[in-house]
């Protein structure tokens, strides 16, 4: 079966044209969670870095990032992550010290024998608040930075689809094969 890949505009033109020639298909949206190391604060916009400035610092797109403070991640198991420490490179650090992680969205349409696939990333958004934290590193009742990703809003996961477009959440594709054709 083929495999079409398309971008968000020939996705949703791809619907309506089904729609017009009353076509009966379903669409089905597939959210995973990943926290790879694809994303990174490294590789991050200037307008999306403005976000992480309170916690880290680089001098360009692409460039290492360290970290100005010393502050906790809360998302990835309480890590702690001091002052001036290398937090990542777009290009020289193997393995991150810190990630972004991200909703993978792929919306799929299956007709006459082929899929029609649409794919997007969505990351989490970052919340940055001070707290009183104890342990061993920082003793007993100092005020740390601390950094938690939140998902990303709903409306961030959907795709403006034509009205009367039916999407079904799935967690686990399972391709259908037709054999009424074959008659």
């Amino acid at each position: 079966m083929p495999l079409y890949e398309c971008n968000e505009h020939q996705f949703v033109e791809n619907l309506r044209r089904l729609l017009e020639a009353g076509e009966k298909f379903i669409v089905n949206r597939r959210t995973t969670m990943h926290d790879d190391a694809k994303y990174g604060p490294a590789t991050l916009p200037e307008e999306e870095f403005a976000r992480y400035e309170t916690l880290c610092t680089r001098k360009a797109v692409n460039s290492t990032v360290y970290a100005k403070v010393p502050f906790i991640d809360v998302y990835h198991g309480g890590r702690m992550h001091d002052a001036e420490e290398n937090l990542h490179s777009s290009t020289a650090l193997k393995f991150p010290r810190m990630s972004i992680p991200y909703f993978r969205i792929e919306y799929s349409v299956n007709v006459w024998g082929g899929t029609y696939f649409f794919a997007f990333d969505a990351l989490f958004d970052p919340e940055i608040v001070i707290e009183k934290r104890s342990g061993r590193r920082l003793g007993k009742g100092a005020l740390v930075h601390v950094l938690r990703y939140n998902p990303p809003k709903e409306q961030v996961l959907s795709v403006n689809l034509p009205k009367g477009v039916v999407v079904l959440d799935v967690k686990h594709m399972v391709r259908v094969i037709d054999h009424t054709s074959n008659f």
